[in-house]
């Protein structure tokens, strides 16, 4: 039996590269399809608007993906839904128009565009029992989860090297920021203590330090490229993940655990995780407002 996956907001790359995984490899992911979706585009956001077309032909006349034009169709005609809409603004929102379906739902980053947005979504969550999960693709980047079964200890230190972009709709880190703020926070814990940040127009440096005195250094470019890289500090060796060089793309990975999650309703990331992901961004993004 096929489980059938309905996309609300066809205007970002994942929504092609989700799609082109899941149905062009349907034993690697149980058999998982993306057979409907919704449009939905922000009017007031350019990365948004300007490719909501090219997306929603491609799947339709690549994937053979059903698209219409209600989101309640999306949710009476699939099994489970992805939010993949780019602009975190209206997760929320969607998210209210599909959670009594009882479906499970992931949110693609970012999850919400506030923590009260975020504890809200998991408050209907529980209301209506429903399953959600949200998470940044990097936190599953293979060379990262491989190397979290190889080392049994907590690390030392961290430092992250990526892309950093800025939108004016989604502000600072709320768009292309999460990604190397859910590895830090996925790779020292969530019980960081201060957030420190100097930028200018060409980079950003958040510095950060845990409650037993570890710090975490992301340095961000504002150009966009696809280079995220860890350099990973334990007791006696220091490791070098180029983690833009895995064999395998961060979105399959990320993939293995969303279809599971699909079938199970059970998310393997821990709701207080996924706040204290929300609340670093918001309050580094307080920070970086008043440089």
């Amino acid at each position: 039996m096929t489980l059938k996956i309905g996309m609300i907001g066809l205007d970002t790359s994942h929504v092609e590269i989700f799609t082109k995984l899941l149905n062009d490899n349907p034993t690697l992911y149980y058999k998982a399809k993306v057979t409907i979706g919704c449009p939905s585009p922000s009017l007031d956001l350019d990365i948004s608007i300007n490719r909501v077309e090219g997306y929603t032909n491609l799947l339709k006349n690549n994937y053979n993906v059903t698209i219409v034009s209600s989101i309640e169709e999306v949710a009476e005609q699939s099994n489970a839904i992805m939010i993949t809409a780019v602009d975190g603004r209206k997760h929320l929102d969607f998210f209210k128009q599909v959670v009594s379906y009882q479906k499970p739902i992931f949110i693609d980053k970012p999850l919400a565009m506030s923590v009260k947005e975020v504890k809200e979504i998991f408050a209907l969550s529980k209301k209506y029992n429903t399953p959600i999960m949200s998470s940044s693709s990097l936190r599953y980047a293979d060379s990262l989860q491989k190397l979290f079964k190889m080392k049994n200890e907590q690390p030392k230190g961290v430092y992250l090297k990526g892309p950093l972009p800025f939108i004016d709709k989604m502000p600072y880190y709320y768009w292309y920021g999460i990604h190397m703020i859910e590895m830090l926070i996925t790779i020292m814990g969530a019980n960081y203590k201060t957030i420190s940040i100097q930028g200018n127009d060409k980079f950003d440096v958040i510095t950060t330090e845990w409650e037993d005195g570890r710090f975490g250094i992301i340095q961000g470019d504002h150009h966009w490229h696809g280079n995220f890289e860890a350099i990973i500090h334990y007791e006696n060796e220091t490791i070098h993940l180029p983690v833009y060089k895995d064999e395998k793309p961060f979105y399959a990975c990320l993939l293995e655990q969303v279809v599971p999650f699909f079938s199970t309703g059970k998310s393997p990331i821990d709701e207080k995780e996924t706040i204290a992901v929300m609340t670093f961004i918001e309050e580094a993004s307080r920070i970086r407002s008043g440089i």
